[in-house]
């Protein structure tokens, strides 16, 4: 029976680090033309792009269309892996998750499409200053909130999984030893140990950072002269996503943090089979294997 997994997180790092996780258990790079993924996947892909009045949309819209990321293979499991740009983006996994269930006949006389494919959703948020807990109940209210009937016993564990309307679905929350944090408190440990040395020099110079100059320059016309002011507001400087960033460049010149987590050295095999959250997160994908 073949398995196509739907696996829905909050951005492209936390994508690119479930795939080097993925590739470690055997998982390969499925490519093939978007046409030759098994039906109805084919078909799901495409109408994500197509069927959309592009009229109507912002440039930013178009680019952040809810397809995959990612997608790797491992015998007769078939990944799909979504950056859906942040856990406020419901709507995007409700398009999803509600597309999907149409697939499933919910009588025994039903025809499914999916005769002989299990079809599975897995979750995964950043636990921030919210902690494990209560990011597993807002996973049991949004799938309430799309129609699955949940029972108050669902998701009371990191990576759970439980079979709702034929459908698995499962959740797993990256967070510290205390129940709190996100990704790079998992991420940015693994890729210091050996390497203390660079990322201390990437440290050393992310002290260079001047508040003031993260007011972002605008450039603006009045009164017919063109000026140039900062503006309010700061953008968004992340220390730890600095540094992945800095230090990658030893490897990757000019790539994004995506590229870096994907390709460095700075993750291998064995930091991630010596990595308890790592094989938390494996024996999560395991239990739909």
């Amino acid at each position: 029976m073949q398995k196509i997994v739907f696996v829905l997180c909050e951005g492209p790092h936390d994508v690119a680090f479930l795939y080097r996780i993925l590739k470690t258990i055997g998982f390969k790079n499925y490519t093939e033309k978007i046409k030759d993924f098994p039906p109805p996947i084919n078909y799901f892909i495409v109408s994500s792009v197509k069927q959309i009045d592009i009229n109507e949309m912002k440039l930013d819209d178009i680019r952040n269309r809810p397809i995959p990321s990612e997608a790797v293979f491992k015998d007769e499991s078939l990944f799909l892996l979504y950056s859906v740009h942040g856990d406020s983006k419901k709507p995007v996994r409700k398009g999803i998750i509600e597309k999907i269930s149409q697939w499933i006949p919910y009588d025994s006389d039903g025809i499914s499409p999916l005769e002989s494919i299990n079809l599975s959703v897995l979750y995964f948020f950043d636990a921030d200053q919210n902690g494990i807990v209560r990011r597993l109940d807002e996973v049991k209210q949004e799938l309430a909130e799309f129609g699955c009937p949940i029972s108050p016993d669902y998701f009371r564990q990191n990576g759970s999984i439980h079979i709702i309307n034929k459908i698995t679905y499962g959740a797993y929350i990256f967070a510290k030893d205390d129940d709190k944090g996100k990704l790079e408190d998992i991420l940015v440990p693994m890729m210091k140990a050996d390497n203390q040395e660079i990322f201390d020099k990437a440290t050393e110079y992310l002290q260079l950072k001047d508040d003031s100059r993260l007011k972002k320059l605008e450039i603006k016309k009045e009164n017919g002269e063109i000026t140039e002011v900062r503006t309010g507001d700061k953008m968004k400087f992340d220390l730890p996503k600095s540094e992945i960033c800095v230090a990658g460049q030893l490897q990757n010149s000019g790539k994004s943090n995506v590229v870096i987590i994907k390709d460095c050295d700075y993750l291998n095999l064995e930091k991630i089979r010596n990595s308890r959250k790592c094989q938390e997160i494996t024996e999560f994908f395991k239990k739909i294997l």
